[in-house]
C-alpha cells in the first residue's frame, strides 16, 4: 500500500453525496458549506500544492552539457519536455503534447499503480549517448533528437509501458498483452510474443510488484540491444474484482484481477528472446518456493543478469544469476528475516537498482539490514561479503552512482531521521564526503556513463523547493528553471521529539498564533508500514498549515511500524497492525500536551488517508478519551480483503493467523464507535476498494452506531481540484464542528 499522491483526472465535476445517520454531529449541513479555508484549500488543490510548474524527472546527458526534463505551468498538469543548457541557461522546449492523452484500461491501471497523474509529456528515456530520447504521451510516442530537436512520431498507438533500446534504434512496448518491437529508422514492427489475452500478459508488470514491490517494469533489454527479458504473468486464477461507475449505470463495470490475501496470484515466469524474433528461452527457478520477483537487473560490462526473487511470506530473499543461453539460474546469495524483509532500494526512481555490477564483473554492490540499519556493501562475484562501504551511523537510502574509473560510490543516506543528504564515498575505505550541505531532502541523479554531474532535487528545510545540476564536488553548476507559484502561505513547524520512545514530532501552528491560548489539536496521521510522516521539508505540509490557519494546531508523530529508524522499530507490527501504533501516538500526544499547554487534549480530532484512514477509523473507536472526532479517507477497514504482497508481508495469511487479523480488523471493534466518525471514499477505487467501507458502514448500521459518509467519485487518489478542495474543505468543517471549540479557549 502506498501512501496516497494526486492521481487520476476526473472528466466531470465532483457530484456530492452525503449520508448521514441520526444522532451525529455534525449534521450534513454544517459541514458542506465551504469554511474560511475555502480558497487557501483551492489554490493547493489547482497548484498541487504548489508543485506544478516544478521541474520533474531531470536528468543530465552522458556528457553532462545538458539537462532534459519535464515541466507544466504552474496550474495545468500537462507536461512538456525541455533542454537546458547549463552553460549559458537557455531552456529548449523539445516536444510538446498534441491533442488529448488516450488511454486503455490496462494503462490506467498500471498509472494508478505508480501513482502516476500527470498529463501530456509524462515520462522520456534517454539513449546510451543520449543523442535520442523517446517520449509518451498517452498511448502515442514519439522520438526526439536532443540535440537537433527533430520530432517524429513512433508509428502505431496503443502502446504500453515503452522501454529504449540502449542504442536508441528500438522501442519496445506491449500492445494487445504482446510485446513488438519497433525499429525507429524505419518504421518496421515486428511482434516478439504471441498469445497474449486479458489474463496472460507479456511485458507487464503484475499487480503485485507493480504495487506493493517496486517494481513497474515487465521488460528489460539486454545491453547490448539484442535480447528482451519479459515477464509472463498467468492471472487466471487470480480473483476477479468488478467496479461499476456509478456516474454512467448503462456502462459495463471493469473487471480487474485482485489478489486478495490469502487468495492466488499471478503466476509469473521470465524469458528471453531475440530483438529479430524466435522462440523464447524460460527462465529457471523455483517460482513455487519464491513466487515474487522483486528485481531485475542487467548490466553493462561483465557482470551477469541477475535477479532478486522473494518467498510469498516474504521472510527470505535470494539473489539469483541468470545464463541468458540457457535460462539456468545460480543462487549468489539468500537473506533471512524472521518477520520480514525489505527489498533493497532501487536506487534514483529511473530503473537503476541493486545489485549493482562493477564493470570488470568482479563483484557487485549490495544493500541489507545489518545491526539495525540499511548499509551499502561489496560483494565477491560469487556473492561472499567483501566489506562494508558505509561506515556505522550512516544508514543507507540509496545507490546513486558508482564511477570504477575514480574508485567511488555516490550514495544518499539519513544521518538524521528526518533529513537525507549526499555523499561520496571511496570504495576502498575513508571518510564519507559531503556533497549537498543544505539541510532537507535530497536526491540525486544521474546519467548512465555519467559521473562528473548530477541532479539535485532538494525539499528544503526553509521550505524550498529546487532542482539544481552539481558536479561531482557537489559545487552548484546551474539551476533547472521552475515556473511554480510561490506559495501563499508559511508552514509553521516546530520538530522535536516526544515521549519516552523519542519519536520523531512536528507541530503546526496557526500563522496568527496567539501564545497563552489553547488550541484543538488535529493528528493529522498514516503510522503505518513504509511511510515517513515527520520529514524536514515544510513544503510538503502546506495543507496542514491551511488547517492550523483556521484554528487548529495540527500535530504528526512517527511511532512504531513507520520506516526510517531501526529494523526492529519497523517490525514491531508484526501480526498485529494497530495496537502499537495506536499507544504510540496516543502516547506522544499525551507527552506533547504536557510540555505545550497550548496543546487542548480535551478536544483532539485525527484525520489520514489509505491506512491513515485505517489508522483513524481505529482510533476514533477505540479511544474515545482521546480522539473526540476522526475523518478517515479510503480505509482498507479488513486487512483480508486487502492484497496479498502487502497484507502477508505483516500479517501473514488469514488461513494462518486469524487471530492477528481480528484484531488488526475495524469491524471487530464496530460496535463500540460513540464519536462522530466521519468516511470518505472513491467509488471506483482499485486498491483500497469500496467495499472496506461497505462492510464498516454496515457493522455499524447492524451495532445501531451512527456515522457520517462522503461518497466520491473516482479512485484511490484525488487530484481534480474542485474534488480536492471540497475534500480538504469538508475535513475542516467536520472537525471544526465536532471539536466543538470554534475560537480558541484561554489558558488559565
Amino acid at each position: 500500500m502506498l501512501p496516497p499522491s494526486p492521481g487520476h483526472r476526473f472528466r466531470r465535476l465532483m457530484r456530492r453525496l452525503v449520508l448521514s445517520l441520526p444522532g451525529v454531529l455534525p449534521t450534513a449541513a454544517a459541514y458542506a458549506a465551504p469554511t474560511a479555508g475555502g480558497q487557501c484549500y483551492a489554490d493547493l488543490a489547482a497548484t498541487r500544492n504548489f508543485t506544478l510548474g516544478l521541474p520533474r524527472h531531470a536528468q543530465p546527458t552522458p556528457d553532462g552539457r545538458a539537462v532534459l526534463f519535464l515541466r507544466s505551468n504552474p496550474r495545468d498538469t500537462t507536461l512538456h519536455l525541455w533542454r537546458l543548457d547549463p552553460a549559458t541557461g537557455t531552456q529548449t522546449e523539445l516536444a510538446r503534447p498534441t491533442g488529448t492523452d488516450s488511454l486503455s484500461v490496462e494503462e490506467k491501471a498500471r498509472r494508478e499503480r505508480a501513482r502516476m497523474s500527470m498529463t501530456g509529456i509524462t515520462d522520456f528515456a534517454l539513449s546510451d549517448n543520449g543523442q535520442t530520447a523517446l517520449v509518451s504521451q498517452g498511448d502515442r510516442l514519439m522520438q526526439v533528437g536532443v540535440t537537433t530537436g527533430k520530432l517524429s512520431d513512433v508509428p502505431g498507438h496503443g502502446w504500453i509501458a515503452p522501454r529504449l533500446s540502449p542504442d536508441g534504434t528500438h522501442v519496445a512496448a506491449v500492445r494487445d498483452n504482446d510485446i513488438q518491437v519497433v525499429t525507429l529508422a524505419t518504421g518496421q514492427t515486428r511482434r516478439l510474443t504471441h498469445g497474449g489475452t486479458e489474463t496472460l500478459t507479456h511485458g507487464l508488470a503484475e499487480f503485485a510488484a507493480a504495487e506493493e514491490l517496486a517494481r513497474p517494469d515487465g521488460l528489460w533489454w539486454s545491453p547490448d540491444g539484442q535480447t528482451i527479458l519479459y515477464e509472463e504473468a498467468d492471472m487466471s486464477g487470480v480473483e476477479k474484482h468488478y467496479i461499476a461507475d456509478p456516474q454512467h449505470p448503462a456502462a459495463q463495470p471493469v473487471e480487474f484481477r485482485y489478489p486478495r490475501a490469502g487468495t492466488a496470484n499471478a503466476r509469473i515466469r521470465l524469458g528471453l528472446v531475440a530483438r529479430d524474433g524466435g522462440p523464447t528461452r524460460w527462465v529457471g527457478w523455483d517460482s513455487t518456493a519464491f513466487p515474487y520477483l522483486a528485481r531485475a537487473v542487467w548490466p553493462k560490462g561483465q557482470g551477469p543478469l541477475t535477479l532478486v526473487v522473494l518467498n510469498r511470506a516474504q521472510t527470505e530473499e535470494r539473489l539469483l544469476s541468470v545464463d541468458p543461453a540457457t535460462g539456468r539460474t545460480t543462487t549468489l546469495l539468500s537473506e533471512h528475516d524472521p518477520a520480514w524483509i525489505n527489498i533493497s532500494p532501487s536506487g534514483d526512481g529511473r530503473g537503476r537498482s541493486l545489485p549493482r555490477w562493477l564493470p570488470d564483473g568482479s563483484g557487485f554492490l549490495w544493500a541489507a539490514e545489518r545491526n539495525g540499519h540499511w548499509q551499502l556493501e561489496l560483494h565477491h562475484a560469487d556473492g561472499t561479503l567483501d566489506r562494508a562501504i558505509t561506515p556505522p551511523g550512516l544508514p543507507f537510502v540509496s545507490l546513486d552512482d558508482v564511477d570504477p574509473g575514480a574508485g567511488t560510490v555516490t550514495i544518499t543516506a539519513n544521518p538524521e531521521r528526518t533529513r537525507t543528504v549526499i555523499y561520496r564515498l571511496s570504495l576502498h575505505g575513508g571518510a564519507p564526503v559531503l556533497l549537498t550541505p543544505e539541510s532537507g531532502l535530497h536526491a540525486a541523479t544521474f546519467a548512465d556513463g555519467g559521473h562528473t554531474r548530477f541532479i539535485d532535487s532538494l525539499s528544503g528545510a526553509d521550505g524550498s523547493a529546487t532542482t539544481t545540476l552539481r558536479d561531482a564536488s557537489g559545487q552548484v553548476l546551474a539551476t533547472v528553471p521552475a515556473v511554480a507559484e510561490t506559495p501563499t502561505l508559511t508552514p509553521h513547524i516546530e520538530y522535536t521529539r516526544a515521549g519516552t520512545r523519542d519519536m520523531d514530532a512536528m507541530i503546526i501552528r496557526p500563522a496568527g498564533f496567539k501564545p497563552g491560548q489553547r488550541y484543538p489539536v488535529v493528528l493529522s496521521v498514516y503510522a503505518g508500514p513504509g511511510y515517513k510522516q515527520v520529514l524536514d521539508a515544510p513544503r510538503q505540509y502546506l495543507e496542514s498549515q491551511c488547517m492550523a490557519d483556521h484554528g487548529f494546531i495540527v500535530v504528526s508523530l512517527d511511532g512504531r511500524g513507520t520506516p526510517g529508524r531501526d529494523h526492529d522499530w519497523e517490525r514491531a507490527i508484526k501480526n498485529n497492525l494497530i495496537d502499537l501504533p495506536l499507544q504510540d501516538q496516543i502516547d506522544g500526544l499525551v507527552a506533547l500536551g504536557k510540555r505545550y499547554r497550548e496543546l487542548d487534549l480535551d478536544h483532539v480530532g485525527v484525520h489520514g488517508w489509505s491506512f491513515g484512514g485505517y489508522f483513524t477509523a481505529m482510533a476514533t473507536i477505540r479511544r474515545p478519551d482521546i480522539f473526540k472526532a476522526g475523518v478517515a479517507g479510503a480505509p482498507p477497514a479488513d486487512f483480508a480483503d486487502y492484497d496479498t504482497a502487502y497484507t502477508e508481508r505483516y500479517l501473514g495469511t488469514p488461513q494462518a493467523d486469524l487471530d492477528g487479523y481480528r484484531a488488526s480488523n475495524v469491524l471487530t471493534y464496530a460496535q463500540s464507535l460513540s464519536r462522530p466518525l466521519l468516511i470518505m471514499h472513491g467509488l471506483t477505487d482499485d486498491n483500497v476498494y469500496f467495499e472496506n467501507t461497505m462492510k464498516m458502514t454496515q457493522a455499524f448500521i447492524a451495532a445501531g452506531r451512527p456515522y457520517n459518509l462522503l461518497l466520491l467519485p473516482g479512485t484511490h487518489m484525488l487530484t481534480d481540484p474542485t474534488l480536492r478542495a471540497h475534500v480538504d474543505d469538508a475535513r475542516e468543517a467536520f472537525l471544526a464542528a465536532t471539536l466543538k471549540a470554534p475560537a480558541p479557549a484561554t489558558l488559565n
